[in-house]
Formats: structure tokens, C-alpha cells, sequence
């Protein structure tokens, strides 16, 4: 089975197999399936670290929101999880998967809907370009198969998880990537409804509290790099949309939801 699998890898590594989808063409040597598998995996043990929200209002809200996004994408049919995580610090993080995290500091810091719905949309767009498994894919190599999916290099698998708890994500991404996913997130954004003024408007906003001081935001911007470029490029993306009266900015499912986290 080991050697099926590693001959697997190195035919697709060969070939310069590349993440389908929307993304800049990274190599990535983990499937659909296998990301998907290894989520459900990371969503057990994270399940039994973090300390999960089980408040309707709250979970329902994300929920509901993090489907209406997921639903403009190329991945829309797969099986996304929403998850809120009890914690102040501002901060929103994907794993491999379909899997969504978004802290409740980040659900008060977030001014309306669409400020919550374009870190939302940030996050799913890098799940949908797969940035963390072509992260993983350049941390293993040719031995992530072998070592993670196939469970015969658990100090790998920890490492991963240990990774994902300490800096709430699997590993830093690139600048593409990030900026990637901002475009992306816009995309999703307008198609679903909501105003994708909303992104750079948070981002804006974390900027001036870190600037003011690292506070609750110090874990956002480790794994988020913010630049001034990415806000102006963001909001160039969404000045090329054609006009869409009746684009969400706030609604009572947010606010509801807001005011049970303060």
C-alpha cells in the first residue's frame, strides 16, 4: 500500500501535477479525498483542543453565512464546516478539508456583515485554492503521503495540528497566496450578495488597531501579512464589478449573533 501510494506521488510530481481549480498552479500531491480525509481528521483532535460555540445564534449565523459563500465557488458541492471557537483574540483561520474556524473576537470586532463575510470569504478562498495543502506539499514532499495519509509518520500529523493550535493555521502563506485569496474572496463576495467593500473595510480596521497595538490582532497579522498594496488592490478588483443594487453591508442574523459574543 506504501508503495502504491509513493509511486502515486512521484508519477504526479513527474507530470507537474497541479491543484485544479482556480489557483496559480502550485504543485500539490494530495487529492481531493485525501485532503478532505485528513480534515475530518484535524476537526476530531481539534474538537477535543479548542473550545468550540454550540450557541445557535452564533453557529447557526456562520453556518448559514459560510454556505451562501461556499455556494459561488468551483467546490460548492464538497462538505464545508463552519465552526466558531470561543476566544477575544481577532482571528479566523482555514485547515485542510473544508474546514472554517472564526473566533468569536473577530464575529464583535466586525463592524456589519459583509466586514465578518469578507474574512469569511477570505478564508474559504483559500480553501478553495487549496493554499494549505500545496503548503504541505512543499513542507513533505514526496513522503506526505506515506508519512500523513496513510498515519506511518505521526510526528508529522502532530506537527501539523501543534502548528494549527499554536498560530491558528496550517503554516503561513505566501503573499500570492494571500493576495490570491483576497481577489477570490471579492468574487465570492459580490456572487453571493454581500458588499466585498467589506474585506479591505476590516482590513483597514485591523490595521489601525495594530498600529495603535499588537493587542488581540498580534495572531491575525502572523498568519494574515496585511499591506497597504493588498487593500488598494482589493478595492481595485471590486471598483472592475459591474453595479449590483441590494448588495448586503448588514443584517439582523449578524447583529444577533454579534451581541451574544460581546
Amino acid at each position: 500500500m506504501r508503495r502504491a501510494a509513493m509511486l502515486a506521488v512521484v508519477a504526479c510530481a513527474l507530470s507537474a501535477c497541479a491543484t485544479t481549480g482556480v489557483n496559480r498552479g502550485d504543485v500539490n500531491l494530495m487529492s481531493i479525498e485525501e485532503e478532505w480525509a485528513l480534515g475530518r481528521r484535524l476537526e476530531a483532535d481539534l474538537a477535543k483542543k479548542l473550545t468550540l460555540v454550540e450557541d445557535r445564534a452564533v453557529l447557526g449565523y456562520v453556518r448559514r453565512l459560510g454556505r451562501k459563500l461556499v455556494q459561488e465557488t468551483e467546490m460548492a458541492k464538497l462538505p464545508w464546516s463552519f465552526h466558531v471557537v470561543e476566544d477575544p483574540e481577532i482571528n479566523a483561520f482555514n485547515i485542510p478539508g473544508g474546514h472554517i474556524y472564526v473566533n468569536t473576537g473577530l464575529i464583535a470586532a466586525a463592524d456589519n456583515a459583509s466586514e465578518l463575510a469578507g474574512v469569511m470569504g477570505h478564508e474559504v478562498a483559500h480553501g478553495v485554492a487549496r493554499h494549505a495543502t500545496e503548503q504541505l506539499t512543499k513542507v513533505y514532499g514526496l513522503n506526505l503521503l506515506a508519512g500523513v495519509l496513510l498515519g506511518q509518520d505521526p510526528r508529522a500529523y502532530e506537527s501539523i495540528l501543534a502548528q494549527i493550535l499554536s498560530t491558528g493555521a496550517v503554516a503561513s502563506f505566501s503573499r500570492d497566496a494571500e493576495e490570491e485569496a483576497d481577489l477570490l474572496a471579492v468574487r465570492f463576495l459580490y456572487d453571493a450578495g454581500y458588499d466585498p467593500e467589506g474585506l479591505p473595510s476590516l482590513f483597514e480596521e485591523l490595521l489601525t488597531r495594530r498600529r495603535r497595538s499588537q493587542g488581540s490582532v498580534g495572531r491575525f497579522f502572523a498568519t494574515h501579512p496585511q499591506t497597504e498594496s493588498r487593500i488598494r488592490n482589493t478595492r481595485a478588483a471590486i471598483a472592475e464589478l459591474p453595479p449590483r443594487p441590494g448588495l448586503i453591508t448588514d443584517e439582523p442574523g449578524f447583529r444577533r449573533a454579534r451581541s451574544r459574543v460581546r
